[in-house]
């Protein structure tokens, strides 16, 4: 009997629909955390491209992906020797309600974090992620996500002066 190889082939309408669903929300995310258009770019793009290279070998497109791109920008940060928003991010031009207040007072709040809190508050606020899915994507536990949103939302009303913080 002869062996036949079997090639997998990327579930290329899975990635398609995940794309679709999440790449927006996603690279916004990368943005707020990387604070560089270069970054969310590079670390989204690669997400998904790997993520066809894989294929039927990821359960969960979406979630694998998220998890992937926050691990690849954080990867190109460091090689840059950055730690998470760099001074400025230029005009996006985009009227969706969110990306032009990155702009000036929420970046710099956002700056104000540890590298920890605002991946916490940007994968939960502006990613929509649950608390489970903001563990896996950092590698970290559930406690570990709750105590480090509360504290980053906390310190982000603080400095954006909400006197109900």
């Amino acid at each position: 009997m002869q062996a036949v190889a079997v090639r997998c082939e990327p579930d290329v309408a899975r990635v398609r629909a995940a794309y679709e669903r999440c790449h927006a929300r996603l690279w916004r995310a990368l943005l707020a955390w990387s604070g560089s258009p270069d970054v969310a770019d590079e670390a989204a793009a690669e997400a998904f491209a790997q993520a066809l290279r894989r294929g039927a070998a990821i359960d969960d497109v979406e979630a694998w992906v998220w998890r992937a791109a926050f691990r690849i920008a954080g990867g190109e940060l460091a090689r840059r020797g950055a730690a998470g928003l760099t001074a400025s991010v230029p005009d996006l031009g985009q009227d969706d309600g969110w990306a032009p207040s990155l702009e000036g007072e929420l970046l710099d709040a956002l700056r104000s974090l540890s590298a920890q809190q605002r991946a916490c508050v940007v994968l939960r606020d502006v990613g929509g992620l649950s608390v489970g899915e903001v563990a896996a994507a950092l590698g970290t536990s559930p406690g570990t996500v709750r105590v480090q949103h509360l504290a980053g939302r906390r310190r982000l009303r603080r400095t954006l002066g909400d006197s109900d913080a």
